[in-house]
């Protein structure tokens, strides 16, 4: 994995391929260099050159009536059998190719911009992309069907990375996954494996751990409003079903942190903009206005944190006035809304997917290179909260 080259394209050239639903969507790089002639031409040149040479020799001295020099017929023959080699071993030098089977990808903005950071790095690097994109967010089955087509396809690649879904359910097909294929694989955003020592010998992980980012939620809510001394404080989760430790371990540290705090966990919004709206809005109608009130907000990804925001902004509310809202993964929207300062978003924790797909790359060329690699490389996030929000 050491060679370098501008272009990448799944078939020769250089980019993304999004293999899944039997859709295949390109993005070209365009580099245009200066044209270069195969050394096979060349060859075809010098060999028709030689043999003109010879024809035009026989013709002027008579056909069949004057001999072609001895010298020509061995130096033809070697050109001829130059020039078949060297077109054998072009047809036969295809692309290196990498594959990244990801969970899910409709409005997935973060994972869109780790595809967008690991393609510019294998491209870097000359090697393209194959995304394997399920039919279904989420379904462990679609993406079983992605592990079996990368094993009877295992020639075309040099390894790959798998954002696993429905971990419980997908792991006996992971590990047969490894064994057959060969080939460094590197896991990232959710861990497969319970422990280092059930990873197969060609498998790593590489990501932030979802206990890591419910913490760091939690430390920065109990921040925020312990100094404001409010009875009961009332914090809402909004989550998914995948990544369940960043609620769970969000909401231990509240408990911990927060004297006589009231929980509750929606867990059914799969990371989906517009189900984090209805789910703020339900919750929002169930409340008492002239007794209740919602004072965080916490949503396990982004999107969600938006849906969040404007579900507030459209109850205008008593019950929400002071609501804050926090959320996980550090898009450049989220980002934006935050050092804007003119809405209840008020920090996200940071999961930098430059330095996840750096760092990815990383671990797979180490093991391509057969070098010894740590099979767990964790990395940890950060809490943006801008320059206009403090943690109190």
């Amino acid at each position: 994995m050491d060679g370098v080259g501008q272009r990448a394209h799944a078939s020769s050239a250089g980019s993304v391929v999004q293999a899944g639903r039997d859709v295949t969507m390109t993005v070209e790089h365009h580099v245009h260099p200066a044209a270069v002639w195969p050394v096979w031409v060349g060859i075809a040149v010098a060999v028709t050159a030689v043999g003109g040479l010879a024809i035009a020799d026989v013709l002027a001295g008579g056909v069949l009536l004057r001999a072609v020099p001895v010298w020509t017929i061995p130096v033809a023959c070697a050109l001829v059998a130059a020039l078949l080699s060297l077109r054998r071993k072009h047809r036969r030098s295809p692309s290196r190719q990498v594959f990244f089977v990801t969970s899910a990808f409709s409005q997935k903005y973060w994972l869109a911009g780790l595809v967008q950071r690991l393609h510019g790095v294998l491209d870097r690097n000359g090697i393209d992309l194959v995304l394997k994109v399920p039919d279904r967010d989420y379904d462990a089955a679609a993406q079983a069907h992605h592990l079996r087509r990368i094993v009877t396809a295992s020639r075309d690649y040099v390894g790959g990375f798998v954002l696993a879904s429905e971990v419980h359910r997908l792991r006996p097909d992971l590990v047969e996954f490894c064994a057959e294929l060969a080939v460094p694989v590197v896991f990232t955003d959710v861990e497969p494996f319970d422990d280092e020592s059930r990873y197969p010998d060609n498998a790593a992980f590489v990501g932030y751990l979802s206990a890591d980012i419910g913490t760091l939620a939690g430390h920065w809510l109990v921040a925020h409003l312990k100094p404001k001394g409010l009875p009961r404080p009332h914090v809402l989760i909004v989550a998914s079903r995948e990544h369940r430790d960043r609620q769970e371990q969000c909401a231990a540290v509240l408990r911990d942190g927060l004297t006589d705090v009231v929980i509750t966990v929606h867990d059914g919004c799969a990371f989906c903009r517009s189900r984090a709206y209805d789910a703020v809005c339900s919750h929002v109608d169930l409340l008492d206005p002239g007794r209740d009130r919602l004072d965080a907000v916490f949503c396990t990804n982004d999107e969600m944190a938006l849906g969040a925001v404007d579900a507030l902004r459209a109850a205008n509310s008593p019950v929400t006035a002071d609501t804050v809202v926090i959320g996980v993964d550090g898009t450049l929207e989220v980002r934006t809304m935050i050092d804007d300062g003119t809405s209840p978003l008020r920090a996200t924790v940071v999961q930098d997917s430059h330095r996840l797909a750096e760092c990815a790359f990383h671990v797979l060329e180490r093991m391509h290179n057969h070098r010894e690699t740590s099979k767990r490389t964790i990395l940890n996030p950060e809490v943006y909260q801008g320059r206009t929000t403090g943690g109190g």
